[in-house]
Parts: C-alpha cells; sequence; structure tokens
C-alpha cells in the first residue's frame, strides 16, 4: 500500500512535526491527510534513530563537549539550545494549530528564560533567601561564646567585640542594601530567534 505521507509533498516538515510530539489530528487537519495514515507513517517509516536526528536538528556552532568542562558554561551552552529547540518546536505547533502543544511549550520556553535570568543574574526572586553566617544561631552561639572566654583578658575581649561589630554592620549594611534593590532589572528582552516569517 503506498503511503499518503512519504509521497505528501509536506513530508519533511510531517515527520518533524511528528518527531516533535505534534497531535495527529493536528497534522491530519493542516495536510489533509488521515490520521490512520499519520500512524501508520509514524510506525513504518520513522524509526527512533530518524526521529532523534529529526529532534536534535542541525549541528549548532557550540561546541557543547567542549564547554562541558566548565559545568556554568555548560549549562548556559545546554540551556540556550534547549530554548532553540523549544522555539522550532512552538512555530511547528502554531503552524499545524495545536493550541494545546503551544501552551505546554510555551510553559517550557518560560522556565527556561526564568532559569537563564537567575543562572546570569539578571532575574531577582520573590524571595529573598539571605545566605550570611553572621544571621545564623550558630553564630550567635559562638559570639556570646567567644566573648565570655575572653572575660579574664579585657583588652582582648574588648578588640574581639569591635571587630565582630564591624563585621555585623557591614553585614546588616549589605542586607538592607540587597532589600532595596528592585526584583527585575530593566534588561533587554531576549529576542525569539529567526522571528520574522515572510
Amino acid at each position: 500500500m503506498k503511503c499518503n505521507c512519504c509521497s505528501h509533498r509536506e513530508r519533511p516538515t510531517i515527520d518533524l512535526a511528528i518527531a516533535r510530539g505534534v497531535s495527529m489530528s493536528a497534522l491530519s487537519r493542516r495536510y489533509d491527510v488521515s490520521t490512520d495514515s499519520l500512524y501508520r507513517h509514524a510506525k513504518k517509516h520513522l524509526p527512533p534513530q530518524l526521529r532523534a536526528k529529526l529532534i536534535a536538528g542541525p549541528d549548532t556552532e557550540i561546541d557543547l563537549d567542549r564547554l562541558r568542562e566548565s559545568e556554568s558554561q555548560s549549562l548556559l551552552a545546554n540551556l540556550v539550545a534547549v530554548r532553540h529547540r523549544l522555539f522550532a518546536s512552538l512555530d511547528v505547533a502554531e503552524e499545524c494549530g495545536d493550541s494545546a502543544m503551544v501552551c505546554r511549550v510555551t510553559a517550557q520556553i518560560h522556565q527556561n528564560l526564568e532559569l537563564t535570568g537567575k543562572l546570569l543574574g539578571d532575574l531577582g526572586v520573590g524571595s529573598t533567601t539571605v545566605n550570611n553566617v553572621l544571621v545564623l544561631p550558630a553564630y550567635v552561639e559562638m559570639r556570646v561564646a567567644l566573648v565570655n572566654t575572653l572575660a579574664d583578658f579585657p583588652e582582648a575581649r574588648q578588640a574581639v567585640a569591635a571587630v565582630l561589630h564591624q563585621l555585623e554592620a557591614k553585614a546588616a549594611e549589605n542586607i538592607k542594601t540587597a532589600s532595596e534593590r528592585p526584583l527585575f532589572d530593566a534588561a533587554p528582552v531576549m529576542a525569539r530567534p529567526q522571528e520574522t516569517k515572510q
């Protein structure tokens, strides 16, 4: 039996959409092919190796193997690569009219951008976590024990207390400055790759 998808003039696009998880009903409407034909084509003519190659897309200019030596660079490069794939999947979903997939991919893009912003320090978070040892209960206990231990040495006790006071004053200033900083910096929005279509 002749495969309607294999002989379709839009076969590469159909293959890509199937590999990226676009629903068969949306593809059927878009390309005027029955869902049975699409399921048969996906089962018989799209082996896992071809699907993986379609999902991976063309090779990027980023050499990820070399970047993996540095964890932060590797993470950022992978986030960028995943974001490009997500935008490509979003384009396919929009072209096919698959609104459910559009919503899922858009949510993933949002998470990707949020994680990238946090990694680059461009995005503040709603609840500020203070990682300052001077406000931990263990530090307070250590401070009290240290000052009490130096009770027999008034000059040393006074010098240590002065140093601790300076450190605590500096920490308080840093916490105050961080709390007054806006949550979101006015940074330019990341542009969607290949956004303009003709």
